[in-house]
């Protein structure tokens, strides 16, 4: 079962540090940076991606006051919402600040949202997770940009690889432009 624990102590090896942390609250220089950069970390790789795990939907009602223009209905994003991935039907939306602006008068929308229960991390998330954390350690713990460069080259790599095998899992959503069956009838 994972941890935040065992994800930095992933991370940490992947710079090649030898200690490992028991907790991040040891009082040694990587689990204070662990602790420092963990949530953050973790919080950049779940809204880069919409991995499958964090996917959640919403239903939101309107807030009384109106946007002032461009949309009918304004509505407070929850906050433990990263990203609005998919809006019903495909409707036009703008996220300003911590509102979502659409002209649906209820709002339904699948969202990325902020997991912090390590133990439902999906194992491809767990390791561009170490790998994006190894990257933000890296400077600090080893004063080497370079090793910096090369793992966050590495955590894209992994991050187009995840992007395949979650293509797998699942129905794809197909665009079709409009008319171009008609068209072709």
């Amino acid at each position: 079962m994972t941890s935040s624990v065992a994800v930095c102590n992933r991370a940490l090896s992947k710079i090649g540090d030898e200690l490992i942390i028991l907790s991040l609250d040891d009082n040694t220089k990587p689990a204070r940076y662990c602790k420092a950069l963990y949530a953050d970390t973790r919080d950049f790789v779940l809204r880069s991606y919409p991995w499958r795990f964090a996917l959640k939907r919403y239903v939101l009602a309107p807030l009384r006051d109106k946007p002032l223009f461009g949309y009918e209905y304004q509505f407070s994003l929850p906050s433990d919402c990263l990203r609005v991935w998919k809006m019903e039907e495909n409707q036009p939306y703008q996220v300003e600040g911590q509102c979502l602006l659409t002209d649906l008068k209820v709002c339904r929308f699948i969202g990325i949202s902020r997991v912090e229960d390590a133990s439902v991390f999906d194992p491809m998330f767990v390791e561009a997770f170490a790998l994006r954390l190894a990257a933000e350690l890296a400077v600090p713990l080893t004063a080497s940009v370079p090793l910096r460069d090369s793992l966050i080259k590495e955590y894209q790599q992994f991050v187009q690889q995840a992007k395949t095998a979650s293509a797998m899992e699942g129905v794809q959503d197909v665009f079709v432009p409009q008319g171009w069956v008609e068209a072709r009838i």
